[in-house]
């Protein structure tokens, strides 16, 4: 692969609408945004940097109380591009009645969008 980077991000959920949106800390000028699965989108920026990451209907994707988003333990999330695919492999750790709960979330789509070969890593600090 061609980049190995690691960002920080931070996140918001909303309740209501169930909806858990990830995104870099860092500056960036949009470019694209991609759906994976139904409801699981990935943004790029103008580099073709991954950059935000948002699951709709979360809590039932993710099967955890909608409670239990308001405050991730653990985020962390690998997205993995080549010239045929671009697929994201994250790791939920959230609390469930004080007790650390991880979930895992697989999703991938093909390269139509001619993304560069990369491996991005997002992460909570």
């Amino acid at each position: 692969m061609s980049n190995n980077n690691s960002f920080e991000v931070e996140y918001m959920y909303d309740e209501n609408a169930d909806i858990l949106g990830i995104k870099v800390k860092k500056n960036y000028v949009y470019h694209e945004t991609i759906e994976l699965d139904e409801g699981i989108l990935l943004d790029f920026d103008e580099n073709d940097i991954p950059v935000a990451f948002e699951i709709h209907d979360a809590s039932k994707i993710l099967n955890v109380p909608k409670y239990s988003l308001n405050e991730l333990v653990v985020f962390n999330m690998k997205v993995m591009v080549d010239s045929k695919s671009i697929s994201v492999n994250a790791i939920f750790v959230v609390l469930i009645q004080n007790e650390e709960n991880k979930q895992k979330l697989e999703s991938f789509t093909s390269n139509n969008y001619n993304i560069p070969n990369m491996e991005t890593n997002l992460i909570t600090v």
